[in-house]
């Protein structure tokens, strides 16, 4: 379930129940506000990051919500500057929305450009009351633990929890078959103690002076690379820069985000990945600390669970002819509180402009014909294959009334291809056990640059 509250959280709480959208262009998000002269009376103004203050982000006093919107909504505007840069074709456009329970969003994105075929970077900031049933999508059994409430049965203590969601996701699929796709999304929720139980009573845990003080709290992210054709010194230069960024703060990260990476972008039913991969991680939180005053020690240490798995699917079930991974378990070699996670998200967020940009350089003028467009295409089948399929989030959105569909569905490609049997990544495919897909590429493909691809697909490697 851990992967669950990941994805979950950013496709349906921060993009359901839209009341107000606009949609205006984007030339700089820190511009002040059009007046009427300038822009259509009923379009609202742009996002601007003039009213923010970046001091906000280390004031250890200051509630964590708040700290968390400041930092994505600049690290939001700074990625729409550094990626409109390379496209000179066409803005970004700013889609601003609110949400009827509480909240907002924003969400920039751009199709159909030189440099994209889609890129869109989306913020939420939602707060609201969760219903049970969300509550257990939203996260992992430890969480809900931890929360200490009958949640089932006929003693059944609450049927809703106070939430606050805030999450930036992107996602960029570039036209040139050359340049990779790339996403990744970091989040933080909070899920506060109600003030009476399900049967009317006051609620014991709830603290009418200190009334949004967490009973839950967790941090959530990843980001993962998503080539077409394999060039390995982009895979090697985008590890190398998500695990730097995670070493500053604990060497035990990266290794069990990027194992758990892989696993969760798998894809069973074509028995591989979805890309080369990179970190994934969820329920971030030190439990220790929840319901204590702010500064207050630990008396004993305690070590995060940075990884649990259990499934018996995936790149190593694979490997292994199906025999699925035995249960495993990562820890920490530090001793964190909320203060060190949350310079760890913001090291792992700071991380994604120079772990792509240097890539998407060198890729996107790169010559390209019809073949490898047709390729292009297959892969991003795959994309969205994963992405309606296996992701959660997406899943749990669609199913969700009154979702915000258009941000859901954000993250995929304008353009995706099906063949049937495809000599390369059919299920007649060279290596699949089946004979070789008939056609006249077959041979020219069994040593080719797609095939290449295709096999590291079926085994992930470790690249650092």
């Amino acid at each position: 379930m851990a992967a669950a509250s990941a994805l979950a959280a950013t496709a349906v709480l921060a993009v359901a129940w839209c009341t107000r959208s606009a949609l205006v262009a984007c030339d700089d998000l820190a511009q002040p506000a059009p007046s009427k002269t300038q822009a259509q009376s009923d379009s609202p103004s742009l996002p601007s990051i003039s009213h923010l203050n970046p001091s906000l982000i280390d004031d250890v006093n200051a509630p964590m919500r708040y700290r968390m919107e400041t930092y994505i909504k600049l690290l939001q505007h700074r990625i729409v500057t550094a990626l409109q840069k390379t496209e000179p074709g066409t803005k970004f456009i700013v889609d601003q929305w609110q949400r009827k329970e509480g909240g907002e969003g924003i969400s920039c994105i751009v199709q159909d450009g030189q440099t994209f075929e889609k890129a869109g970077c989306n913020i939420s900031v939602v707060h609201g009351k969760l219903p049970l049933g969300a509550i257990k999508q939203m996260n992992s059994g430890r969480i809900n633990a931890r929360l200490d409430y009958r949640f089932e049965g006929p003693d059944a203590e609450i049927d809703s929890m106070p939430f606050v969601a805030l999450g930036l996701s992107l996602v960029v699929h570039p036209v040139n078959p050359f340049a990779p796709t790339v996403h990744f999304n970091y989040r933080y929720f909070e899920i506060s103690h109600p003030p009476t139980l399900k049967d009317g009573s006051p609620n014991p845990r709830y603290d009418p002076a200190n009334p949004t003080q967490p009973a839950a709290w967790w941090f959530g992210g990843g980001t993962d690379l998503t080539p077409i054709y394999l060039f390995e010194e982009d895979a090697k230069h985008f590890h190398a820069t998500l695990r730097d960024a995670a070493a500053q703060h604990d060497s035990a990260f990266y290794p069990a985000w990027k194992r758990w990476c892989d696993e969760y972008f798998w894809l069973p039913h074509r028995s591989e990945n979805r890309g080369v991969g990179g970190v994934f991680f969820d329920d971030l939180t030190v439990p220790g600390t929840w319901g204590q005053a702010e500064g207050k020690r630990r008396e004993k240490k305690e070590f995060l669970a940075l990884l649990e798995t259990k499934q018996q699917s995936g790149p190593a079930a694979a490997a292994s002819g199906g025999a699925g991974l035995a249960p495993a378990i990562a820890s920490s070699s530090r001793q964190h509180d909320v203060e060190s996670l949350f310079r760890t998200v913001r090291s792992m967020g700071d991380s994604f402009l120079p772990s792509y940009l240097p890539i998407l350089e060198r890729r996107r003028q790169t010559p390209y014909d019809a073949r490898h467009i047709a390729w292009q295409g297959i892969r991003r089948g795959r994309y969205v294959e994963f992405n309606l399929a296996y992701d959660r989030g997406t899943k749990f959105g669609l199913a969700t009334p009154g979702a915000r569909i258009e941000s859901i569905l954000m993250s995929l490609p304008l353009k995706a291809r099906w063949e049937y049997m495809h000599p390369v990544s059919g299920s007649g495919a060279i290596g699949r056990g089946g004979a070789t897909a008939p056609g006249e590429h077959s041979g020219d493909m069994a040593d080719s640059e797609e095939e290449k691809m295709q096999q590291v697909l079926r085994s992930p490697r470790e690249w650092v």
